[in-house]
């Protein structure tokens, strides 16, 4: 396994950073392990997954990236995934953002391994603005883990690209 990019974006708290610091980190160390089957890129340039480029070009002309942090998962050359972290407060929509993905042609809910974290992620009777998306994305069969502990993610990982491997032998 290989990162092929080294762009991301900023995070915005050290809560923040730290988080997505440790999804990163459990990530790449997971897919290490799997061999050369499998690699990561970090970014995407929409022009790689869309027929007709109409609107998402830098000043540069260059296509535009969405970014993930643990990376776009490829299996055998073919992009079958995505990993992602979100951290937010009780009150913000960070998560929101992940339904972006759905949009990328290949990437369905089960495509998605997302770790939350962050007091905005902690089941409670008000679930804020996380509560209905968690719900939808749950249901939906998103590989999703909420404030979850290192061993838990190399779990959800394991199973994660088991079932990912079983789908594109």
């Amino acid at each position: 396994m290989t990162m092929k990019s080294n762009s991301g974006h900023c995070a915005t708290t050290t809560e923040s950073k730290n988080s997505e610091a440790l999804h990163t980190r459990l990530v790449k160390s997971h897919f290490e392990k799997l061999g050369s089957d499998w690699f990561l890129e970090k970014s995407l340039p929409i022009g790689n997954v869309v027929k007709e480029q109409i609107y998402s070009f830098q000043q540069n002309g260059k296509s535009q990236e969405y970014n993930a942090d643990g990376g776009f998962v490829y299996y055998k050359n073919k992009l079958v995934g995505v990993c992602e972290n979100k951290h937010q407060g009780t009150r913000q929509n960070a998560c929101e953002r992940m339904g972006r993905y759905l949009f990328i042609p290949g990437i369905g809910p089960k495509n998605m391994f997302i770790t939350c974290a962050g007091p905005g992620f902690v089941n409670k009777k008000c679930g804020d603005s996380t509560g209905p998306l968690l719900d939808l994305a749950i249901n939906a069969g998103v590989f999703i883990l909420e404030n979850p502990k290192p061993e838990e993610v190399k779990q959800k990982l394991k199973d994660w690209t088991d079932w990912i491997q079983s789908e594109y032998e």
